[in-house]
């Protein structure tokens, strides 16, 4: 786990993964209201992130769905807690559709 130290010199542990993507959830709340659905290809993922994505996230659809079979667990995505979902995705060309939530 990481930490963050603040004006006070004090740490805040900060879940990796969900700071990691903070990126890309600021990226999709920042967008016009009226701006429904959005394609990002991985590389431009990647550019908002600052660093490459997880092999995982180029191979399985269930990563950018927060599906895990092998760990039989349901993660939120950090999109999700912005108010977008995963619409459409093709891991052959590496494109996401993210679809704000009504």
């Amino acid at each position: 786990m990481r930490h963050r130290h603040g004006a006070t010199g004090q740490s805040a542990k900060i879940q990796p993964d969900m700071a990691k993507y903070d990126p890309l959830r600021d990226f999709l709340t920042g967008l016009p209201r009226f701006q429904g659905k959005i394609t990002l290809s991985f590389v431009r993922v990647e550019e908002l992130l600052g660093e490459p994505l997880p092999p995982s996230a180029r191979a399985y659809d269930d990563w950018w769905r927060g599906r895990a079979r092998w760990r039989k667990v349901i993660e939120g995505r950090p999109w999700e807690t912005a108010g977008w979902v995963v619409d459409d995705l093709d891991l052959r060309i590496g494109l996401v559709t993210f679809r704000r939530q009504e």
